[in-house]
């Protein structure tokens, strides 16, 4: 079985893609599919929203397993196959796949089809414009969070250019006992 899925963006240019992929794929498979079709960085943070009619979100489906206890779940990309989560054309996803400037795609379930002989999936059956740049880490002054030296002043630095963050009124205390 293959779903069909058409992806458009919230921005007003021209976008669409159309992608073939086979149900039994995990949320992680098109997670890359996506980000190869469309030349954006795969090592960026990207989650899929189930979304109700009026888009609104649901569960997550995040790359990376983030064991949040007290929220909703959120599942693992790779431990779920499309096939577990959408059942009927019409069923609804967000891709948010620039986290930190909270860019995302809208997609919808079209169609569910037999395979085609010979098709190599995922397939892109339709490309319309240009795809919206992904930020990089570049652009948000986070290219260098590997050099931070002990001295939280850098820290504090690059964290408070991020919408008014202030790590110093998080209040924790310096030092750090069990």
């Amino acid at each position: 079985m293959i779903y069909k899925f058409r992806m458009i963006t919230g921005d007003e240019k021209a976008f669409l893609r159309d992608y073939e992929i086979k149900a039994t794929d995990t949320f992680q498979d098109f997670h890359e599919a996506i980000q190869e079709d469309l030349g954006y960085d795969p090592s960026q943070l990207a989650s899929f929203f189930l979304t109700d009619e009026q888009w609104n979100k649901g569960l997550e489906l995040t790359l990376i397993d983030m064991q949040n206890d007290g929220g909703p779940a959120a599942i693992p990309m790779d431990s779920v196959t499309l096939q577990d989560l959408l059942k009927d054309r019409k069923d609804r996803l967000l891709y948010v796949y620039d986290i930190f400037a909270e860019k995302a795609f809208f997609i919808e379930l079209l169609d569910i089809l037999d395979q085609k002989p010979g098709r190599e999936y995922p397939y892109c059956a339709a490309s319309v414009g240009e795809a919206p740049e992904q930020s990089s880490l570049d652009d948000l002054g986070l290219n260098d969070l590997d050099s931070i030296e002990d001295d939280d002043s850098e820290f504090n630095e690059i964290f408070d250019d991020i919408d008014g963050f202030d790590a110093d009124e998080l209040g924790f205390d310096e030092t750090y006992e069990e």
